[in-house]
């Protein structure tokens, strides 16, 4: 089936399901007197026309999420439907966060006003890059050699400029791509597209600093963890504050297939002293867009910017959900003059004078100098709090790899707890810079060394020879993925492939075993064994198989919704989760996430038509 027909039966499905369940609800009523700024008049009285960003009412919040985004959809077409279309001309319609963005003009701006579903309007504010000794700094490596932890299982979602896709160090680790840049997502210089290349560097390093394998330039933080890249940033390093919103609510909206536990925002704009979450429009829907990614289970870090502010930060860190993260020096490097400041000496653990301080800032890590991955190969130099905030999203990396049941909340508690505080000369403030190893610590206990022999060992005893089969087996929308039975038979695998029903051996498989929490699973077996084929299933889940060395210290994800048990992902799995809709029903809830919803929805409609046995073991 075509998946915009899937689509269309989704949504009529979702319908029919939110019209039986509840009645539609009401917008708030008329709003309260928009006040404009005077920089969107000037834009206006000289241009004719201008980019704003449009904070409406916001959805009903006893509903689940794709009920919201419902409304939200609904609230946007009264709007557009209100305005002229060459009056206001929309750029951008977020899914599940209540804004919109355009090109307006004075006509359209009065009409918006008007509207009670408007809630704030402001000129779109521009953004901009905020521009190894750092793993020893923060204790990193300890934390590689005493508990193994490299971020694997990991995805962070990088919204940047970008990411060099065939650079070495990276290439392997992009777990998924896409690009809002007006005008400049490649290949063909579009609003919107599919491909983050970098074409500006700053992405580039960023996501070198986080996962980097470390041939070509030193190894990131977390070397093993995957990049989720969003270009919002053009080939200068600058973009727009709603291409953000686009980029969190697009991370968001596709979280069931990428599976993104981290955003790395290393990018900032304007000047804010304390919580800026209300402040205007820009920062209102940015704000409103990180408490839905919040909702979703993903911890938010940003930059706090490299202006030299000893009493303001730049947004979206000053936004009081979002972890802000200052720049330190990692080493001593003499002298340095930047951009807006100078620093007369260097030294580990020193704040730099560029990195932006107040009551908004959370934790400081290693920003300067850093040496990490180069667009077009090989590695390059940079500094900055956008260095720093790449720091704190991997460190946070490692902390989910050893425990995948940490929140927003705990992930920073933990950090600011175990971080070494530090004094700010210039304010007086104490923050916490990121200590990995203490951190993890908090979380996890490393294995236990071997036992020291007080006497020679004898001679062993020749072993037959044993033989180890393990692997990882996930479940696709799921952080837990625990309880796959995993089986051994001595008959062959199927031949038929994609869409052939996976059997049993002839004989009783005498071998089985489940997976833990992040899906390891593993046999001993005698070197004489004589088993096959190895059998992976899970409820709700397509069944998969592979023979022994297929399965093999790889990774293969089951496809989610199969719920019936048939083999075959179709309407009927549709139906079921849709006539659940918006319960706790946990035969219909397949992410496990406490309610069914959306989430779910989309699970089985990007699965749709898939039928067992799944062989792709990665």
């Amino acid at each position: 089936m075509p998946k915009h027909a899937i689509w269309q039966r989704v949504l009529w499905l979702v319908s029919m399901a939110l019209i039986l369940s509840r009645n539609t609800g009401n917008l708030a009523a008329a709003s309260e007197k928009i006040t404009l700024d005077a920089a969107l008049l000037q834009q206006l009285k000289d241009e004719g026309q201008a980019r704003i960003v449009v904070l409406l009412r916001a959805p009903a919040t006893d509903r689940g999420i794709w009920a919201q985004s419902l409304q939200i959809a609904q609230t946007q077409q009264t709007v557009l439907t209100a305005v002229a279309p060459d009056e206001f001309t929309p750029l951008h319609q977020y899914q599940l966060v209540p804004g919109m963005v355009g090109m307006v003009t004075p006509e359209g701006l009065e009409q918006l006003q008007k509207l009670p579903e408007v809630r704030l309007v402001a000129l779109d504010m521009p953004v901009y890059a905020t521009t190894t000794e750092s793993a020893v700094a923060i204790r990193a490596d300890r934390v590689w050699a005493d508990f193994g932890f490299t971020g694997r299982g990991i995805n962070v979602a990088l919204i940047d400029s970008g990411v060099d896709t065939t650079h070495p160090d990276l290439a392997d680790h992009i777990a998924a791509q896409h690009c809002f840049t007006q005008g400049n997502c490649a290949p063909n210089n579009t609003n919107e597209g599919d491909s983050a290349q970098d074409l500006h560097g700053h992405g580039t390093h960023i996501a070198g600093i986080i996962s980097g394998k470390g041939s070509l330039s030193p190894k990131g933080i977390a070397p093993d963890a995957g990049i989720v890249a969003v270009r919002v940033l053009d080939d200068k390093g600058a973009g727009w504050s709603s291409d953000v919103v686009a980029a969190i609510d697009w991370v968001v909206a596709n979280q069931w297939q990428h599976d993104v536990h981290i955003i790395n925002l290393s990018l900032g704009g304007g000047r804010y002293i304390g919580d800026c979450s209300q402040a205007d429009a820009n920062t209102a829907l940015l704000s409103n867009a990180i408490a839905v990614a919040r909702g979703a289970g993903i911890v938010v870090f940003a930059a706090a910017g490299n202006n030299s502010y000893t009493d303001a930060l730049t947004s979206p860190a000053c936004i009081s959900e979002v972890i802000a993260v200052g720049s330190t020096y990692d080493a001593n490097i003499g002298a340095r003059t930047w951009g807006t400041c100078a620093d007369g000496a260097t030294a580990v653990d020193q704040i730099a004078c560029f990195s932006n301080s107040g009551v908004m800032l959370d934790l400081l890590a290693p920003g300067a100098w850093i040496e990490s991955t180069g667009r077009g190969g090989g590695s390059r130099g940079d500094a900055g709090t956008s260095m720093a905030v790449a720091h704190a999203s991997a460190t946070a990396a490692l902390l989910l790899q050893a425990n995948r049941t940490l929140t927003s909340v705990q992930i920073e508690s933990i950090l600011k707890e175990s971080g070494t505080p530090l004094t700010d000369a210039r304010n007086g403030w104490v923050v916490p810079r990121i200590d990995a190893l203490a951190a993890v610590e908090m979380v996890a206990t490393p294995p236990p060394p071997p036992p020291t022999p007080t006497a020679p060992l004898p001679t062993p005893t020749p072993m037959p020879v044993t033989l180890v089969i393990s692997g990882i087996i996930q479940l696709q929308g799921r952080t837990e993925h625990s309880g796959v039975t995993i089986s051994l038979s001595d008959a062959p695998c199927t031949t038929g492939g994609q869409g052939a029903v996976a059997r049993a051996g002839e004989s009783p498989a005498p071998m089985t075993t489940r997976t833990n929490a992040i899906g390891h699973f593993e046999f001993s077996l005698p070197a004489d064994h004589r088993y096959r084929c190895l059998h992976v299933e899970h409820a709700m889940y397509l069944r998969g198989q592979g023979s022994l060395s297929a399965g093999n210290g790889k990774t293969l994800t089951l496809p989610a919704g199969d719920l019936n048990g048939d083999g075959l992902i179709n309407i009927f799995d549709l139906t079921r989760v849709a006539a659940n809709y918006g319960t706790q029903n946990v035969e219909a809830d397949l992410n496990q996430d406490g309610v069914v919803n959306i989430f779910d929805l989309t699970l089985i409609a990007g699965n749709y038509g898939r039928q067992n046995p799944v062989m792709d073991w990665r």
